[in-house]
């Protein structure tokens, strides 16, 4: 089993040693995705701090109308 896992390796090593650099470009809807991801994660944020608000807001409503009544 040692033999195979030292194959490996040097083919491993045998394949990113021999690549070459790509020549490629960044097409503009990866770009236009990267964005929507951002916004996406933006608004997630914000709604879950406004939901953690809310149920917050509502449990110090609660326990300062248990005192105070």
């Amino acid at each position: 089993m040692t033999k195979f896992y030292e194959i490996f390796y040097y083919i491993v090593i045998l394949f990113f040693y021999s690549s070459s650099y790509a020549h490629s470009y960044i097409d503009i809807s990866i770009i236009a995705v990267f964005f929507q991801m951002i916004f996406a994660g933006i608004v997630a944020a914000l709604l879950t701090i406004k939901l953690w608000y809310k149920k917050l807001k509502d449990f110090i409503l609660s326990k300062y109308k248990k005192i105070f009544k």
